[in-house]
């Protein structure tokens, strides 16, 4: 068994729930909230493809948690975090994230988080060999990165995404960290 969101129900659960989870414990400052969320799920009983999934987020956040100390970032820091989030290819989470400061946003800097949402659409889909699917969110988002490319929060350069979107390119661009 493949660990594939798009078509088992349980891997679905299991992104959704752990997704939400990772972002709360990030805003919280706390993994225990992360932790909690994982152990419902049992991954010792799970297939080697849940169990994988499950931590490599672990290890992600164990990333997170380690760079925000480092460097001394906390969750305020929402763009920084955005860039974490982004760089680690964790592009639910980053959706997840972004979704956020996309409900709280007006006008042009609404559309400028919607273009970086459909862009993390769209590499999600990538990883799970959703060519299709991918294609039309890079395409949403082309349109959206095209308009509101100086409305993108800083960091987030247009070009790169405009260019991997492009076809759309498998690898995502990475993006420096601002601090």
């Amino acid at each position: 068994m493949m660990f594939d969101p798009f078509e088992n129900r349980l891997c679905r659960d299991i992104r959704n729930s752990l997704g939400h989870a990772f972002v709360l414990a990030i805003q919280k400052k706390d993994t225990e909230l992360f932790k909690k969320a994982v152990d419902q799920y049992q991954p010792d009983m799970q297939p080697s493809s849940i169990r994988g999934y499950i931590r490599h987020r672990e290890s992600c956040l164990d990333t997170i948690f380690k760079e925000m100390d480092f460097g001394h970032i906390g969750p305020e820091n929402e763009i920084s975090m955005s860039i974490f989030l982004w760089n680690l290819e964790l592009f639910f989470e980053f959706h997840e994230w972004l979704e956020i400061k996309w409900k709280s946003a007006f006008g042009r800097n609404k559309k400028a988080f919607q273009g970086l949402i459909l862009c993390a659409v769209t590499y999600e889909q990538l990883l799970y060999k959703r060519r299709r699917p991918a294609e039309k969110a890079a395409a949403k988002a082309l349109l959206l990165l095209n308009e509101y490319r100086n409305d993108l929060p800083k960091g987030f350069d247009a070009d790169p995404l405009i260019q991997r979107l492009t076809g759309p390119d498998p690898v995502p661009p990475k993006f420096s960290l601002l601090v």
